[in-house]
């Protein structure tokens, strides 16, 4: 009999289309396209296909390098690369890249260059900074400027101005601050005397102006680029307290394996200084615990305490590198070595499972 690959990744492919069908019907009843961003899942194709079916208008990496399988696998749909690139990524963005988002002068510069090179006409989001302070220029006139630096540029084409929000300092979008970049598309539009395609409102975070079937945002943002709540909505309903009918949180778990059961104390013996991490660790002293040991760790899922088990009465006590160790004393059932155990799993979670090669991708499909 064949032995399951432990740790594993379990994708449920139905579900992430189902999502992605609810997200992009709610946002095209405001005009809104959507750019399904997988960037998560290291360009992963049979995610990116859940995204493109579920009505994604483009498909969106922030790696260079995910672009051309992406273009090639998927030529009806647009793809777009949503962190500025490097030199060593200009080639394979003037040639793979329909849209992306930028604000260097210089990076736009090289990356005409590239696409006189190749015979393409890559489409530009500039980006506006409205207060989170990650990227983008944090004014009008300087994003008027880039414009017409783009227009003068023969082998690129202005299709819109972007922002972003919450992902650095956690500033939220609001009818204010997406006015002003409104504002700056329109004085952009009124520079180059024409209409832009987009005005790119942000991300997930901006699903909470839509939810109650309410539009908080002004009418003339008409893009969003949605990734994790498609993939992973549980991480946005705790994390924001937003959750949308018809969408399915059994998008994503993970399985891990016991490799070592005990009783043991609950608390450690000896001084406890900071733990692997660097961090000071205070144990609440329980007695004595069946404690499971599972293969899997930190460097395979992130912080593995945030994760969330599917089975009633397990306590993740911690984790280190390589291991996680749970109490199962309260689940009244027996254990032993080769058992499993599954987990829901946060952003984080998914992000460094899918992009690490410690796990086994297993892709289902509703029965």
């Amino acid at each position: 009999m064949e032995v399951r690959k432990l740790p594993a990744l379990e994708v449920n492919l139905d579900a992430m289309r189902t999502n992605a069908q609810v997200l992009t019907g709610i946002c095209g009843q405001y005009g809104i396209d959507v750019a399904g961003v997988i960037k998560f899942s290291d360009g992963d194709l049979q995610v990116a296909r859940a995204y493109a079916d579920g009505g994604c208008a483009q498909l969106a990496v922030s790696r260079a390098k995910h672009l051309k399988a992406l273009k090639e696998t998927f030529p009806e749909k647009e793809t777009l690369l949503t962190r500025g690139p490097t030199r060593s990524d200009i080639d394979d963005t003037a040639r793979y890249a329909d849209l992306s988002l930028h604000s260097d002068a210089d990076v736009l510069r090289l990356l005409d260059e590239a696409a006189g090179k190749f015979g393409t006409c890559p489409g530009i989001i500039l980006m506006l900074d409205v207060g989170d302070l990650r990227e983008g220029v944090d004014n009008i006139d300087e994003l008027v400027e880039l414009a017409k630096l783009v227009e003068s540029l023969p082998n690129l084409k202005l299709r819109g101005v972007g922002t972003n929000h919450a992902c650095l300092n956690g500033v939220l979008p609001t009818w204010d601050n997406l006015t002003f970049l409104v504002n700056g598309a329109k004085a952009v539009e009124q520079a180059i005397g024409r209409k832009l395609d987009y005005i790119s409102g942000g991300s997930s975070i901006n699903l909470l102006l839509l939810k109650d079937g309410v539009n908080a945002m002004p009418p003339e943002v008409n893009h969003l680029r949605l990734g994790g709540t498609i993939a992973n909505p549980m991480n946005i309903r705790l994390g924001r307290g937003l959750a949308f009918p018809g969408t399915r949180e059994d998008t994503v778990r993970i399985t891990a394996e016991i490799v070592e059961i005990h009783v043991k104390d609950s608390a450690p013996k000896g001084e406890s200084t900071k733990n692997w991490a660097g961090h000071t660790v205070t144990r609440e002293d329980k007695g004595r615990r069946l404690r499971a040991i599972l293969a899997l760790g930190s460097q395979d899922v992130s912080d593995a305490a945030t994760m969330i088990p599917l089975d009633e009465g397990v306590e993740i006590v911690g984790c280190s590198s390589d291991h996680t160790i749970v109490d199962v004393t309260d689940t009244g059932r027996e254990w032993k070595s080769g058992d499993t155990l599954t987990f829901k799993v946060r952003y984080a979670n998914m992000l460094y499972a899918f992009t690490g090669d410690h796990l086994n991708v297993e892709y289902h499909y509703d029965a």
